[in-house]
């Protein structure tokens, strides 16, 4: 293999993940607009044919793909324009949308999660092209989407149900700390209500208490045992993330609610944790003719997992090796990805990688590590021309 990093230019690495981050896509509102239109250009220059597909609200995502001959494998890169709100930016040591180089680390809200993974990959592209290495067949589709955020309706979702996705294997480009990743967990977000009957509070017997019947449904929640385990997952979990109830002290609620975060592990199924919840509901109020409940589905995203032994995890581990020196340990993610819609709807076996500290995402003076920047370029091209031409 030539030697690749002499093809690497630090300096243009930086700047363009120092734009991206300065490209503010807060999701909510998901302004993907700014990100999509400044990476529309670099990639049609880069001889890609590039679409733009808005979804059903307006949100922005970019399709690049490039080919090479007739034929041949379909390697994919997706990764999400939207970050999470930068919260208050007294808070942070530098302006969070600054995107400020400082001792070898670019600080901002996207430089994890994950402005540096789509930068890597694209300077990986123009690698490539420097190098003079030439495919026979073969293509690069990009996935760059808007929404992942906020469980992807409008991303993912929205060109999975177009059938826009077409690929041999793919790679999400998510903060890994520069290891493989084979699998996440899923979410399932639920609302429970429970309901009574206000009266004076100075004569609550007159009225049904509906935070007490809340009490009673959290106990058994917390106290359910979760059984099922996973090699590298582990457990699955539930966390009450909010509670309301009541309107004043001194009267009797006739309302209570809570929202549930229930994560799955890969092979539970969505119908099965309803169908447990519901009958940890009809199991109180058969005990107790007074307790009312309703129970809705808030949203939903799967867990995902691809088999260590598919080519593309092998590539991947191989790549990471050659440029890190030592064999990497798969790992998970306990929150999910858009590595679901590739392996769940779309049958395309998919790892998840890319720079990035998964201790920084969402934080306050998100950061990432230069090094890591062109650690994944590298590792990212070979992946490229290890898919693309298995024979070389």
């Amino acid at each position: 293999m030539m030697n690749l990093p002499r093809f690497i230019r630090k300096k243009e690495l930086v700047d363009l993940t120092i734009q991206l981050v300065q490209t503010a896509t807060e999701n909510p509102p998901g302004n993907e607009k700014g990100a999509a239109q400044f990476l529309k250009p670099i990639f049609s220059k880069m001889g890609f044919k590039v679409k733009i597909l808005l979804s059903p609200k307006g949100r922005w995502n970019l399709i690049a793909e490039k080919r090479w001959g007739k034929g041949g494998r379909t390697l994919i890169f997706n990764g999400h324009l939207d970050v999470v709100p930068a919260g208050d930016p007294s808070q942070w040591k530098y302006p969070p949308f600054q995107g400020k180089l400082s001792k070898g680390r670019i600080y901002g809200r996207g430089a994890s999660d994950m402005k540096s993974g789509i930068a890597s990959f694209i300077h990986a592209l123009s690698m490539i092209d420097r190098s003079k290495i030439h495919f026979h067949h073969g293509a690069v589709i990009l996935h760059l989407v808007s929404d992942e955020e906020s469980h992807g309706r409008q991303g993912m979702g929205f060109l999975t149900q177009k059938g826009e996705i077409h690929g041999d294997a793919s790679l999400v480009g998510e903060p890994t700390d520069l290891h493989p990743v084979i699998a996440h967990k899923g979410a399932l977000w639920l609302r429970m209500s429970t309901f009574g009957k206000s009266a004076h509070s100075a004569k609550p017997h007159l009225g049904v208490n509906a935070i007490e019947k809340m009490i009673k449904l959290m106990d058994r929640l917390i106290s359910l045992p979760l059984k099922m385990e996973h090699p590298l997952l582990g457990k699955p979990t539930l966390s009450i993330g909010t509670i309301q109830g009541g309107t004043k002290i001194n009267v009797v609620p006739d309302r209570c609610e809570i929202e549930v975060d229930r994560r799955m592990l890969p092979g539970e199924k969505k119908e099965e944790v309803l169908g447990e919840m519901k009958e940890i509901l009809d199991s109180l109020q058969s005990q107790d003719p007074l307790f009312q409940y309703r129970m809705e589905e808030m949203d939903f995203a799967e867990p995902s997992e691809v088999d260590p032994e598919e080519e593309i995890v092998k590539i991947g581990v191989e790549a990471i090796q050659e440029v890190m020196g030592e064999k990497p340990s798969l790992r998970v993610f306990s929150g999910f990805t858009d590595s679901r819609f590739y392996i769940n709807q779309c049958h395309i076996p998919t790892l998840i990688f890319g720079p990035g500290d998964t201790n920084q995402i969402h934080t306050i003076d998100e950061s990432v590590e230069v090094e890591a920047l062109v650690h994944a370029a590298h590792i990212y091209a070979l992946i490229l021309i290890n898919y693309l031409s298995p024979h070389r």
